[in-house]
């Protein structure tokens, strides 16, 4: 079930409407019983019944994680722990990633002058278990440090890890932000459901009228690159970019906003990426729970781990003391494996690996040698780096190094990415956009415009979080009541007009579902 459809948003209402008539005690039954019906019916009853038995594996193991604990066998509890971990990132490989080690098999036999010829096993995988085995796994960390204690009620505990808002698509969450929220049970509250039913149509508006219009470019241009060359090239990964965005960030609108009706509040995964100054910066404010979820749980950990000591303690002995000033190798490792698992986890493929992962790695890792120099550089040259100019620059500069990375991640192979950027330069074509080149895709001039003046919205949107500090939802809840139903009624009206949808129409899944 696609959190875009109608058959969603009947779903959603249904769930909505029992919610609040059940008394409170018994509204984290209801969100069970939608969880588990939005999961059939978007996987299937086999499916379905390897997601208990995933859930049930985890639950119990939490449990003996903290017996253990309290029976002071740290052995025991270390080696169920690590069991547990094991058998959730196997199980998350063998149904995402097995193609990725048979392709790799085959390509390193080539080389070697052997080739192998395996063949991989396509598996069809549970929705979201990208996102609920990680969940999962943070939760069993969680319990064997000791920052709570383990859920005793399986049916809680299924909850926790399938709720159905985030189930599909994130964001990632922790068991103590969600304890309460999801078990408490919410009292109605008028204003928390507008602002979500607001968000909602914010997120309906990305998806239905600014992706799959942008879809269209960038998909003839990526599957057909050797037919195009120069600026057809920029401008696809240009728009890939904005078409990832508004996708994500949509997808992420509709399922913060359906939670936020329940009265249950989801992590942001967005900070108004687009106005970072560094690479850095820029994914500190991109999928934003991602990143805290590996730094919580792969490199804060590495960094405290024995081998990592053992690093620390032979770099202080080669370089002395203060090493990490001057090359802080510990550091970059861990940074080094993170990446390559953040690269990873978005899919068994070297162009997702390259492309959102190590690519970035090593634009972060550089600029940590690079900076104090071009620091110097423009000191000497009395550069003013606090003027809106000097920031309007690093702005375009993350954007296009982000680009760049995006568009081997876009492609369908990291070779494929290299062949597609040798043909983009020299750029000697910039007349296709005046000279009616771009309608050739089956955008008319209509369209161009939609797309136009979509985008600008979402600059608007921008722009009045970045003065007022408030997403344009909650900027709205203080207007005046008219102009908000105006408002709302305004975009409402321009989905029901512009929006991609309807039978005939093959309005294209979240791009991030299928990770």
């Amino acid at each position: 079930m696609s959190i875009v459809s109608f058959d969603f948003l009947c779903f959603f209402a249904i769930t909505l409407l029992l919610y609040y008539i059940f008394p409170a005690r018994f509204r984290w039954y209801i969100l069970l019983l939608s969880s588990i019906i939005f999961f059939f019916q978007s996987s299937g009853f086999a499916l379905l019944l390897f997601f208990a038995f995933f859930c049930v594996i985890n639950w119990r193991m939490a449990i003996l994680v903290q017996k253990f604990e309290n029976d002071r066998k740290q052995k025991m509890k270390r080696y169920i722990f690590i069991s547990s971990i094991v058998f959730d990132v196997l199980v998350l490989i063998g149904f995402k990633d097995t193609i990725f080690f048979v392709d790799t098999a085959n390509a390193v036999s080539e080389l070697a002058g052997r080739p192998l010829y395996l063949e991989g096993i396509s598996v069809i995988a549970p929705v979201g278990i990208s996102y609920f085995a990680l969940i999962i796994i943070g939760y069993m960390a969680d319990v064997y440090w000791g920052k709570y204690k383990a859920e005793k009620s399986f049916l809680k505990f299924t909850l926790f890890a399938g709720y159905f808002p985030q189930l599909s698509l994130g964001p990632f969450v922790r068991y103590d932000n969600m304890n309460k929220q999801l078990f408490g049970g919410k009292c109605a509250d008028y204003s928390s459901i507008m602002s979500g039913i607001e968000r909602i149509i914010w997120g309906f508006f990305k998806k239905l009228v600014i992706v799959d219009r942008l879809a269209v470019l960038v998909n003839a241009v990526y599957s057909n690159y050797w037919n195009y060359n120069g600026w057809y090239i920029i401008l696809a990964a240009f728009m890939f970019v904005l078409q990832l965005y508004a996708d994500f960030s949509g997808a992420m609108d509709i399922i913060i906003g359906s939670s936020a009706c329940f009265g249950i509040v989801l992590p942001e995964n967005f900070d108004l990426p687009f106005f970072s100054v560094s690479i850095e910066e820029f994914w500190r404010r991109w999928h934003i729970t991602l990143g805290a979820w590996l730094r919580e749980y792969v490199f804060f950990p590495l960094q405290r781990s024995a081998l990592f000591r053992r690093l620390k303690k032979w770099c202080n002995n080669k370089w002395g003391r203060g090493y990490e000033k001057k090359f802080n190798l510990p550091m970059y490792v861990g940074m080094l494996i993170t990446w390559f698992l953040i690269g990873f986890w978005h899919g068994g493929k070297w162009n997702y690996i390259w492309g959102s992962g190590l690519y970035y790695w090593l634009l972060i890792t550089a600029s940590n040698f690079v900076t104090p120099v071009f620091r110097r550089i423009t000191s000497a040259l009395k550069i003013n780096t606090e003027c809106f100019s000097w920031r309007l620059y690093q702005r375009a500069r993350t954007m296009l190094l982000f680009m760049f990375g995006l568009s081997f991640f876009r492609a369908e192979s990291l070779r494929k990415g290299v062949s597609m950027w040798m043909k983009a330069f020299p750029a000697d074509n910039i007349h296709i956009f005046w000279d009616g080149s771009l309608f050739t895709f089956g955008l008319d001039r209509v369209e161009w415009q939609i797309i136009f003046f979509s985008m600008l919205m979402l600059v608007i949107a921008g722009g009045i979080k970045k003065i007022t500090g408030q997403e344009i939802w909650c900027w709205l809840n203080d207007q005046n009541l008219v102009f908000r139903h105006l408002i709302i009624i305004s975009f409402l009206l321009i989905i029901i007009i512009f929006g991609h949808y309807g039978p005939g129409v093959d309005a294209s899944e979240f791009i991030y579902q299928q990770f």
